[in-house]
């Protein structure tokens, strides 16, 4: 177990959340590894934590059982359970931690042995924010307001983690999400958003308190900088509306929120793997406190733990199902490129031969023109065979590398193709999924972008190799039109990479795909 958790393995997951509180535990609790931000948060060395059981040292007893229980889902399930719980410090204190987690499967890559898992520490979040407030801690009426709205979202946050341990839809967590905002921050409405690569936004989620029906889930509204959603798209941090009359003028959305009433509202961004995916925005008939951008944040932080999990789930199944389709599909290609190419040629040659044995005695010239008849077929049938191999793995990719058989595969395009591709041997899977994946991408551009250039660039950055598609074509390329990019990134996330598209209308496409070059 020690030589598996300090592998390979672990490297890159390490490297990512160093900043971040990073545990690994095994089947009987044992602590295995513990950075440097879970000994700052407990007082507690590694030396006195590695191959100790946890709930000896950083769980508090109360909540052992719990502990104990959701430990044995993940082993059994191999299903990640995002968290909300206690650490003890050393000094006797307690560290309130949202947890995001992952089961590392064994050497027979399914049944989980390890499970690594990141934290964020809320301790200090919840107290007040400046040195005004931190005075009134003094105050026992204003410190059970926060200890009850502490409370409040605690158990909030742990009904949407419940949910997503129970495995439903990305769309009900999203509803709960919605919900759960608007009970928390006491406000008429909240929803969740969904970014989108042309810089709009779809509603995901959606809960109104006051049952009215104003942008409804499914809606993709433009992220203009008026609004809130628009300015946390292009900030990446909380933002507020605190009067919508004064802008009705500008937008039908403005119009509409107005009309029903809704004066305020603010908005903060959800982060999945470190990308922004979307925010959650709240709307209210009176005017937000002062702190609201600040709570919600905190908020999305752990609801981001949860999106995460629920659309991980889902892009999971979604691949799947797409690999096994288009496996089938190409099974059912191969068999009649078969059937009526390479097939149909060995037929004939076997029927010619047949003919030019039985003329053989009697009618020598003949079976010389059948012969040679055969020979011709015999080459066409070999042709074909080539080609179909070609579309299955090409021949040059294993011969010659990544950078030649890129090179013939930019000079059959109508589109100019520069090249800066790095002139070492890659293990041969990574070599065909970035062929695959330029391939795709370049076909792309021929097709569909109007573009009168395009640049690939295939770099090593570390121990991930790095690969770009960018062309100076019209932009605006949507995986929901079926432009090919869920299929991109399928490839990609196979390899245990990730792919990702910047397509604005009318300022060309770059595709970049992250692949780890080690195992």
């Amino acid at each position: 177990m020690d030589d598996f958790i300090l592998g390979e393995s672990f490297a890159a997951i390490l490297t990512e959340t160093t900043q971040s509180l990073v545990c690994v535990y095994d089947r009987e609790a044992r602590i295995r590894l513990f950075n440097d931000a879970c000994e700052r948060a407990t007082g507690y060395t590694r030396d006195e934590v590695l191959g100790k059981d946890a709930r000896d040292f950083v769980i508090p007893s109360e909540e052992r059982d719990a502990f104990a229980d959701f430990l044995q889902f993940v082993f059994k399930t191999g299903t990640p359970s995002p968290q909300v719980g206690h650490w003890q410090t050393k000094s006797g204190g307690r560290r309130l931690i949202a947890w995001s987690n992952r089961p590392m499967a064994g050497a027979d890559g399914v049944t989980p042995v390890a499970l690594v898992t990141t934290g964020i520490d809320l301790t200090d979040r919840e107290s007040l924010k400046d040195q005004d407030d931190r005075a009134l801690l003094g105050d026992p009426e204003a410190k059970l307001v926060q200890v009850s709205r502490l409370a409040s979202e605690q158990k909030a946050l742990r009904r949407v983690a419940t949910l997503v341990a129970a495995e439903v839809s990305p769309e009900r967590v999203f509803r709960a999400v919605s919900e759960e905002c608007a009970r928390v921050l006491q406000v008429n409405s909240s929803a969740v958003f969904r970014y989108r690569s042309d810089g709009r936004a779809t509603i995901v989620g959606r809960h109104n308190r006051d049952s009215v029906e104003v942008l409804a889930i499914g809606e993709v509204l433009e992220a203009k900088e008026s609004s809130a959603i628009g300015r946390v798209l292009r900030t990446g941090a909380p933002a507020r509306v605190d009067d919508w009359g004064g802008m009705r003028d500008q937008s039908e959305i403005a119009e509409a929120i107005f009309r029903v009433g809704y004066r305020s509202s603010a908005a903060a961004p959800i982060v999945v793997a470190g990308a922004l995916w979307g925010a959650v925005a709240i709307t209210s008939e009176d005017p937000l406190p002062d702190d609201t951008e600040d709570r919600l944040g905190a908020f999305c932080e752990l609801v981001s733990l949860a999106v995460a999990s629920a659309q991980a789930r889902a892009d999971l199944i979604a691949s799947r199902t797409r690999l096994v389709e288009a496996g089938d599909e190409q099974r059912r290609r191969l068999e009649r490129n078969l059937h009526d190419g390479a097939q149909q040629h060995l037929v004939s040659v076997a029927v010619k031969l047949r003919v030019a044995r039985s003329q053989l005695e009697v009618k020598p010239d003949i079976t010389a023109r059948l012969l040679d008849e055969a020979l011709q077929e015999l080459g066409a049938g070999l042709e074909e065979l080539r080609e179909i191999a070609r579309g299955l793995h090409p021949a040059i990719l294993g011969e010659h590398g990544l950078g030649r058989a890129l090179e013939v595969l930019a000079g059959r395009l109508p589109v100019a193709v520069t090249l800066d591709v790095l002139s070492e041997r890659l293990p041969d899977h990574l070599e065909a999924t970035i062929y695959y994946i330029v391939s795709e991408a370049l076909t792309n551009v021929a097709k569909h972008a109007n573009a009168g250039d395009a640049r690939v660039t295939v770099a090593r950055e570390g121990d991930v190799l790095r690969c770009e598609i960018a062309d100076d074509g019209r932009g605006g390329a949507d995986a929901s039109r079926g432009s090919g990019i869920t299929g991109l990134r399928d490839r990609a996330e196979a390899a245990g990479g990730t792919l990702t598209v910047i397509s604005p209308p009318g300022r060309g496409t770059v595709v970049t795909a992250a692949l780890p070059l080690t195992s």
